[in-house]
């Protein structure tokens, strides 16, 4: 058997790993995983599946109905969750405490994007296959992401710097 190379190992190691993840959500998720698989890399799922476990967390913590399912949370609160909580969730995000590690998160306006990316990935995953019939997530205004200011040295900073060394 050839060996394999730094890329596919760590492809087997993301693999494993996102199967780990995967039976820590409801097991409606699973469908989502095996769906988006031929489209995304395996650090992107891996990515997912720890924004998906945020989510499914706020539930659990945010909303009486949810937290009383338990672990088997079906699919059908995806659409019972209307635009305000999303946003709840979204202010949520800013700063958490992590069920894993017990500590408080903060997340950027680069990070709750990204997790409402996700999210918005996950509804769109099952409304375009008709499991719900509605997908809030798009009526939730995203975060606005602020342009980083481009940091250079001017001409003669250069110089300097380079007679300096």
């Amino acid at each position: 058997m050839a060996s394999l190379t730094y890329h596919e190992q760590k492809d087997i190691e993301n693999i494993k790993k996102l199967r780990g993840l995967i039976k820590e959500l409801p097991p409606f998720c699973a469908d989502f995983f095996r769906g988006i698989e031929p489209l995304t890399s395996t650090r992107t799922r891996i990515a997912y599946a720890y924004d998906l476990r945020i989510f499914c967390d706020f539930l659990k913590t945010s909303n009486s109905q949810v937290a009383r399912m338990g672990e088997n949370i079906p699919l059908s609160v995806l659409e019972q969750l209307t635009v305000t909580d999303l946003e709840e969730y979204m202010e949520y995000l800013k700063v958490y405490i992590s069920e894993e590690q017990h500590k408080h998160m903060q997340n950027t306006e680069q990070g709750v994007f990204r997790k409402m990316s996700a999210l918005r990935s996950f509804y769109g995953y099952f409304y375009k296959r008709q499991l719900i019939e509605k997908n809030p997530t798009l009526l939730v205004d995203m975060p606005k992401i602020r342009e980083k200011e481009i940091i250079r040295l001017e001409a003669d900073e250069v110089a300097s710097l380079l007679d300096f060394v």
